[in-house]
């Protein structure tokens, strides 16, 4: 598995770019965002030692200049001032969702049992 998403020349007009997605990576550089919203898999850690059990597709859109990050199936998303501190953000904010909805699971309607369910499916707990 990889920890770093790699933005082609079909995204960015730029040969490659690669950036790393760990949780405690930085960098100053903010890549362009397409007016368009773009698709991008991640892969990789999570926090508090967890990892996606596969690829998941996000979309990437600047909103006004800041960084929207969301995850299409149950619309889960996070924002950031740089790609990379949105995609960190969203990180954080998948793998927490799954504590919440956990710790309350026995009250959970339909819905929110889906979310967990899905969430399960692709957070791997160390």
């Amino acid at each position: 598995m990889s920890d770093c998403i790699t933005f082609n020349t079909n995204t960015f007009g730029i040969k490659q770019y690669k950036v790393s997605a760990r949780p405690n990576a930085t960098t100053s550089y903010r890549p362009p965002v397409a007016t368009t919203p773009i698709f991008i898999t991640i892969d990789g850690a999570l926090t508090e030692g967890r990892s996606l059990t596969h690829p998941i597709v996000v979309q990437i859109e600047d909103d006004e200049g800041e960084i929207l990050v969301s995850e299409k199936h149950f619309h889960i998303h996070a924002s950031g001032e740089t790609v990379l501190e949105a995609i960190i953000s969203f990180k954080r904010i998948f793998s927490g969702y799954l504590d919440v909805l956990s710790e309350n699971e026995e009250t959970l309607g339909t819905y929110l049992r889906e979310q967990l369910k899905y969430l399960r499916s692709v957070i791997k707990v160390d």
